[in-house]
């Protein structure tokens, strides 16, 4: 018997660039983290390519780390500043992943895409994201891979952090002291097969403390999958399709306990893409129908990536990257509010 869809509607607020408006190249990969009230982004900014090359080549080159923060909650940005720098590094930067540790604490994962150097990296700012030490590599056993998304706090050492990574062999989950650069428990939630690939996973902690986890697949034949952790990401379950064609997803419990996430929603031999939200209200068991955000007409490539944060007034901000009309992506943030269901 196919379970019943919870149903999502939404009431947008505005919608605002967040860079500034004379700023080109190419921006994308926004995340967003709330710090004690203030809301912390961090994005990259490439050098833009010529049309054409975007159809084949993937977001821009010689890629710096930004960030930019809100003090009233969303609706308005700072001029963002500096943080990795490409001419100086020469590094190609990938990945802003900023997560709020507790307490002022700031975790920042890079990552550099260049021919010779693919590698992550972390930093660790105690003053909120203001300043960021220098970076140290982060290295997983396993050959080239990459993090994705929030780190949350792993239930019985408060000093270690859960993220997720993906691989050659698969995707998963590792625990990191951000303090020490320490690394352990790191677990497959699947490991790869010729058909496809499972990766870009976001992970949370939900209120039952279970820890869920939504995976993109690469190629995109099923759409999203989800899998869970009941013993604080030790081991999981078989991952599982949810239903929704799209990719890149980022997940946010909201004040409620319901489970919102956002992602590059596709459809079926269709080239229109999409900045897409949907939302479970059982703990990510099953999902609404997709609610379009922002409709992008740049290619699948040169959109999406997107991720949530929920201000004082219980509004939720989305931040994302989008090339509206095959322009080169600007970053963007959007302010809505979950309407009550009148069923």
């Amino acid at each position: 018997m196919t379970q019943k869809r919870p149903k999502l509607s939404i009431s947008i607020l505005d919608t605002k660039r967040i860079t500034p408006l004379e700023w080109d190249g190419y921006q994308s990969f926004p995340t967003i983290t709330d710090v004690d009230g203030e809301l912390l982004v961090g994005f990259r900014r490439a050098v833009n390519i010529s049309e054409e090359l975007r159809q084949r080549m993937d977001h821009g080159m010689a890629g710096d780390i930004y960030t930019t923060r809100s003090t009233d909650g969303g609706i308005t940005f700072e001029r963002p500043e500096l943080v990795i720098s490409h001419a100086q590094e020469q590094t190609n930067e990938h990945d802003a992943l900023v997560t709020h540790l507790s307490e002022g604490k700031v975790l920042l994962i890079s990552r550099t895409h260049t021919s010779e150097l693919r590698r992550d990296f972390f930093s660790l700012s105690t003053d909120g994201g203001r300043t960021f030490s220098d970076r140290h590599p982060l290295d997983l056993p396993g050959g080239e891979w990459a993090s994705f998304g929030h780190f949350i706090p792993a239930l019985d050492d408060e000093k270690m952090f859960i993220g997720s990574f993906y691989n050659g062999p698969g995707c998963g989950t590792f625990r990191l002291n951000p303090e020490t650069g320490e690394i352990s428990q790191q677990a497959y939630i699947y490991e790869y097969f010729p058909e496809y690939r499972l990766n870009e996973t976001s992970i949370t902690r939900l209120p039952s403390g279970r820890i869920l986890a939504l995976m993109r697949q690469a190629p995109c034949m099923d759409g999203l999958f989800k899998a869970y952790s009941d013993d604080d990401g030790r081991t999981w379950s078989t991952p599982r399709p949810i239903g929704l064609y799209g990719e890149a997803p980022s997940l946010k419990v909201l004040p409620d306990g319901r489970v919102l996430a956002i992602y590059r929603g596709m459809i079926r031999k269709n080239p229109k893409c999409r900045v897409t939200l949907t939302i479970s209200t059982d703990e990510g068991e099953t999902w609404s129908h997709p609610q379009t955000l922002a409709w992008y007409k740049g290619g699948r490539f040169h959109g999406g990536y997107g991720d949530l944060a929920v201000n004082d007034k219980g509004q939720v901000i989305a931040v994302y990257y989008i090339s509206r009309k095959q322009e080169a992506p600007v970053v963007e943030r959007m302010v809505f509010e979950i309407t009550p269901d009148k069923h």
